[in-house]
């Protein structure tokens, strides 16, 4: 328990504490959200240029042969397969790099001078934290198994003892309806309680996960309510980031591919070497071009967004636990100490 007393839940507060954040250290934010976007940029361009070469040669392969050997098929695709491994650690890497930076912000104000990622104490709490949640996912998984098997045990034992009576339907549906709901309301409440762990590890600077349970003590309907407002926020947010998309496939991607529709309306089935060097030319296109940039811009900022609102929740609940909500100062150059020692020593 912390020694304050803790202040009464702010729902508004809660549910935009990210745009707070951002609000009190906008440059900060901005240089958090350039640096994930150019990492994010490189490790889509090692994947779609590594990928597009595979790709186009099992199109090739489907085009040319009827069917396709095992070894034809790794060998299309061998030199992707290879370094896949590779990919998804840099991907992990930046992933848990941008999480630290954003929790530094959300939870203590901080971002690191220079480029804001850093792989140090912070990152390794998160790490652990991460996959403590991975093992309780996995538990649950379990559970919601042994639930199911008990269910259909216990359905199928009505059954048998009404001999098809007209209660034994609605006695079964009535147990599946409240298993369900039960599932669903313990697994939200599971995962509420433990959503101030990322942020207690990054505020406290030490691994915490059960201290989340402190931290949401109290408050766990309020923060239920609050990821329901940003649920919807979030599909709103979607519908408006899928209509740019789609603007932006239909001013730049069309008309490279215009010749291949015209074909499919006129009922002319297109050959497949005329397909593969549609796609070729269309890759070369520098309205494809634009019209995928603009695609993938505009998805890895809503991502970003929807992120960042997120944790800013649990965030916000590892604050007002800790008394950090009168907190103002900005620090834009986080001591070494808390961003830049190994998992180890943290």
């Amino acid at each position: 328990m912390s020694a304050h007393t803790e202040p009464k839940y702010d729902f508004t507060t809660a549910t935009f504490w990210f745009f707070r954040c951002i609000g009190r250290n906008p440059g900060g934010a901005f240089s958090i959200a350039l640096w994930q976007l150019l990492a994010y940029a490189v490790l889509v361009g090692v994947v779609f240029w590594l990928g597009l070469p595979a790709m186009l040669a099992v199109m090739e392969l489907a085009a040319t042969t009827d069917d396709p050997s095992p070894d034809q098929v790794f060998g299309a695709i061998g030199s992707l397969l290879v370094l896949m491994p590779f990919i998804a650690i840099f991907g992990i890497l930046v992933a848990l790099m941008a999480q630290g930076a954003w929790m530094r912000l959300l939870t203590r104000n901080e971002v690191a001078g220079g480029i804001p990622f850093r792989i140090g104490a912070d990152e390794g709490r998160l790490l652990l934290v991460n996959i403590c949640f991975i093992l309780l996912a996995i538990a649950g998984y379990a559970v919601v198994f042994a639930v199911i098997a008990l269910v259909v045990a216990l359905t199928m034992g009505v059954n048998a003892a009404a001999e098809g009576a007209v209660w034994a339907g609605l006695l079964n549906g009535l147990i599946w309806f409240v298993a369900v709901v039960a599932l669903v309301a313990a697994a939200i409440i599971i995962m509420v309680r433990f959503a101030a762990a990322p942020a207690l590890s990054v505020r406290q600077r030490g691994f915490r996960l059960f201290h989340s349970f402190a931290a949401t003590k109290g408050i766990t309907g309020w923060m239920v309510l609050t990821y329901l407002v940003l649920i919807l926020i979030i599909l709103a947010g979607s519908m408006a980031v899928s209509i740019i998309q789609q603007i932006a496939v239909l001013g730049g991607a069309m008309g490279a591919f215009m010749p291949l529709f015209n074909d499919l309306q006129a009922g002319v089935e297109p050959e497949p070497e005329a397909v593969m060097q549609l796609l070729r030319d269309a890759m070369s296109n520098p309205g494809v071009l634009i019209a995928l940039g603009v695609i993938a811009l505009a998805q890895l900022l809503f991502q970003i967004l929807i992120d960042g609102l997120w944790h800013g929740v649990g965030a916000y609940a590892a604050v007002r636990h800790d008394g950090g909500l009168g907190e103002t100062e900005i620090d834009i150059s986080a001591p070494a100490g808390s961003v830049g020692t190994a998992p180890s020593e943290g």
